[in-house]
């Protein structure tokens, strides 16, 4: 979209967290756990990857693939995800490659064979995958999206997610078209936690690091934020994660609720 200038000084644009005043061009966003509830969206979305995958393999292979991606099962039922494990922090690239190598494990045979076939179930659990139920937004959002507007600063997503399904997401709650730009893996040479996501964001937008906020609810996203120069800001779900994210953050706060938008026109 475009944002215009006029009527805005853009160098005076601000946030204001725990009382201290961030000046910013930029803000950027993670999706998952951040703006929506992410043990909430990881059951739904295994659960059909799940179901996918039983095609190929059979329990043990199953209960090995849960295992590997840190997704937990109780009562036969999937109960969440280990927020620091590969279902939760690994790019749909990195999850495909995982799983092939499961499946040439319990299946053998070649290895392209099986990396297609691991293709294939990502492919077809994300068009039987609903968007709209696996949605449960966080506190603050999009309430927060209208602020930053309000106050004439950009704003986007970095996600470990696709394209497509963060527009989805995003759309249901939000006007999509505000967001200034959206980066994924599939936009970069390395992901999160290394900096490339907000370097590209960077060039992207012609923002000076410095002038970047990353809020995130993961340790990878404040620490991609230290690596990039940028301003990290740390929304953690759990105690264990706010001890993670400490050497990174600039800033932890509750909820996207506690961060305020400053903006002064002309």
């Amino acid at each position: 979209m475009c944002w215009p200038s006029i009527g805005w000084r853009s160098d005076l644009a601000a946030l204001r967290v725990n009382g201290r005043r961030i000046d910013a061009d930029v803000v950027v966003f993670d999706k998952d756990g951040l703006l929506f509830d992410s043990q909430y969206f990881w059951k739904r979305l295994a659960e059909v990857r799940l179901r996918e995958l039983s095609r190929h393999v059979g329990p043990s292979g199953l209960r090995e693939w849960l295992e590997l991606f840190g997704v937990r099962e109780e009562d036969g039922r999937i109960a969440g995800a280990d927020p620091n494990g590969i279902f939760a922090l690994a790019s749909p690239q990195e999850e495909i490659v995982v799983t092939a190598s499961l499946l040439k494990k319990h299946g053998g045979g070649d290895w392209g064979a099986c990396r297609d076939a691991a293709a294939a179930v990502f492919e077809r659990a994300d068009r039987e995958f609903r968007v709209r139920d696996a949605l449960q937004p966080k506190p603050g959002f999009p309430g927060v999206f209208g602020r930053l507007r309000e106050a004439g600063i950009r704003f986007g997503i970095a996600t470990s997610d696709d394209r497509d399904r963060t527009v989805a997401s995003i759309g249901l709650f939000a006007a999509a078209d505000d967001l200034a730009f959206i980066v994924t893996p599939a936009d970069v040479r390395r992901g999160k936690p290394h900096p490339d996501m907000l370097e590209l964001i960077a060039d992207r937008t012609g923002a000076a690091p410095g002038r970047i906020v990353m809020i995130g609810d993961s340790f990878v996203d404040v620490q991609m934020a230290r690596l990039a120069g940028c301003i990290g800001i740390g929304i953690p779900d759990d105690p264990a994660m706010r001890e993670k994210m400490r050497p990174f953050a600039d800033e932890i706060v509750g909820s996207l609720e506690e961060i305020e938008a400053i903006g002064e026109r002309l």
